[in-house]
């Protein structure tokens, strides 16, 4: 049974636009919806499968000023981004919000439930590899959050990267809870799904298996550019 969807808000960048400049301050973007919506697992008391609606806008560049040649002055972009947040939360929901980097204001503490997601795309899995910040009790706790529904039928967990206080704290959950071992490597196996948590993740060659940053980056501009879109003001 399908819990109540979560609703996020992400603003990315668009190379041009035809509205006014006065209509936009007025406002805001125009807010659109990818379809509808994508599946994760989640953990309350049991696994539950939920649901992530983005919802986004695009800031064109039509403008001298804020984004080079071509873009609005800071001020003025300032302005319709406040308001069009403003209008994501109160007309749907958008607690989460995210600003595009290529806008100049991206933010890297991406919601739980887009690092859910895509880690959700890559099953089915019963071998994971992490790595993680070394410094941070953030980042553990939602390594264990993402991989708790995963963890009854884990066969195998892998660690790769620096000795750290949130490696050890997790080598002791897994083993006393799932009785599971976090093995070290020295390199992830390609063929095994790599959940990296840290800033400066790479996928390198393990890229159609790793679920870092990037990832969930890419996946929320595919989303916005895939075309199944419903304008919804």
């Amino acid at each position: 049974m399908e819990r109540e969807e979560k609703n996020i808000f992400y603003i990315g960048a668009a190379l041009e636009g035809r509205e006014k400049k006065r209509i936009l301050l007025a406002k805001g973007l125009p807010i659109k919806k990818s379809g509808r919506g994508f599946p994760f697992l989640s953990y309350e008391g049991r696994t539950v499968t939920s649901r992530l609606q983005v919802y986004f806008a695009l800031m064109p560049r039509f403008e001298k000023g804020l984004f080079g040649e071509r873009g609005f002055k800071a001020a003025t972009a300032e302005r319709i981004l406040e308001k069009t947040m403003a209008k994501a939360g109160q007309a749907y929901g958008c607690r989460e919000q995210i600003v595009s980097p290529g806008l100049g204001a991206g933010n890297w503490e991406l919601p739980l439930e887009l690092w859910a997601v895509c880690l959700y795309q890559q099953r089915p899995f019963d071998r994971i590899c992490l790595s993680l910040p070394e410094e941070g009790d953030y980042y553990g706790e939602q390594a264990m959050e993402l991989l708790y529904p995963y963890l009854p039928r884990m066969r195998r967990a892998y660690y790769y990267g620096e000795e750290s206080e949130n490696c050890s704290r997790l080598k002791e959950v897994l083993a006393d809870e799932f009785g599971l071992i976090l093995t070290e490597v020295r390199k992830p196996d390609p063929k095994i799904v790599w959940l990296d948590l840290r800033r400066e993740g790479q996928s390198g060659d393990t890229a159609a298996k790793c679920v870092n940053r990037n990832l969930v980056w890419n996946f929320l501009d595919t989303t916005v550019k895939n075309g199944y879109n419903t304008e919804v003001n």
